[in-house]
């Protein structure tokens, strides 16, 4: 290898290492002193990131209604800024009652808490509107929509009277006077609760406990109609409130049965044919007796 040759590799290796220490010098230079150790010789914690916000989130789920407590809180800090409406100390949040269910890890809004103070009770009380009753209506999985309801769902109540609810029927007129009405429409549901009870036949069958917000008025119609038949509930989108005016349908609606008052042929109404009650025979089956209807 000449001399030359070895002072030109010789000079690249040097500009090398003059360029790594520029770069690690400037690095050094960004880089944060390091904090200072402590009097018993520890190392200090390094200063809070300043694009980090506080935020208190639920540490544990809490249910809606519920009073939140110093254990189901915690705080979070997170990128900057902090969401709107959010509490930046837990102290804030304690005490308060959740206007909804909070999973764990949920950031809390004001929105979605009241805040402590005298009205901060928890239960279903604090649920309702202002000058709303809350009606609890036990239903099964049939009436409640197949058991899809849920808190803030939006629903109808729908009424089959009962047989003899409209009185006795007219003479000629049909014995099955069942109808069916809608008699409260777009009613907010507070709260959906769940037992089982033991019916006659000693099985075991999911009741359903649905908890809906009604006006004083409202209030009284629901008691009556609970009275009077059977009721269904009818699920909205949540985003409708509209109340239609929704007819009556009578069982002869569905059956197409509604019969015409015969008339003769000068165009007099003729008095609509009597109604035969069935006979009733006795019937023997071996040790076993029973009575049927027979035409």
């Amino acid at each position: 290898m000449g001399r030359s040759k070895f002072r030109l590799i010789l000079g690249v290796v040097l500009v090398a290492i003059a360029v790594g220490l520029i770069v690690y010098g400037i690095n050094s230079m960004r880089r944060p002193p390091p904090p200072p150790p402590a009097s018993d010789g520890r190392p200090v914690a390094a200063a809070p990131r300043e694009d980090l916000v506080p935020v208190v989130v639920a540490l544990k789920n809490i249910g809606r209604g519920a009073k939140i407590t110093a254990e189901q809180v915690t705080t979070l800090r997170v990128q900057g800024p902090a969401p709107v409406g959010s509490l930046s100390e837990p102290k804030l949040a304690v005490d308060a009652i959740a206007l909804t269910a909070l999973p764990a890890g949920q950031i809390l809004l004001q929105s979605t808490i009241l805040a402590p103070g005298d009205d901060a009770k928890p239960g279903l009380s604090v649920l309702v509107p202002e000058g709303m009753r809350a009606v609890a209506i036990r239903v099964n999985d049939e009436v409640a929509v197949g058991n899809f309801l849920r808190a803030d769902d939006i629903v109808d109540i729908q009424l089959v009277l009962a047989n003899n609810a409209l009185g006795p029927p007219e003479e000629g007129g049909n014995p099955e006077r069942r109808e069916s009405r809608v008699v409260l429409q777009a009613l907010k549901v507070l709260s959906v609760g769940e037992a089982l009870t033991i019916e006659n036949d000693q099985q075991a069958v999911r009741m359903q406990n649905i908890t809906v917000a009604v006006t004083p008025e409202q209030a009284l119609v629901l008691a009556v109609a609970k009275q009077s038949g059977s009721f269904y509930l009818a699920l909205r989108n949540p985003a409708d409130e509209e109340k239609d005016e929704v007819k009556p349908v009578r069982l002869e609606d569905l059956l197409g049965a509604a019969r015409q008052q015969p008339v003769s042929d000068s165009g007099e109404a003729l008095p609509a044919p009597a109604v035969v009650a069935p006979r009733q025979v006795e019937v023997i089956l071996g040790t076993n007796t029973g009575k049927q209807a027979v035409p």
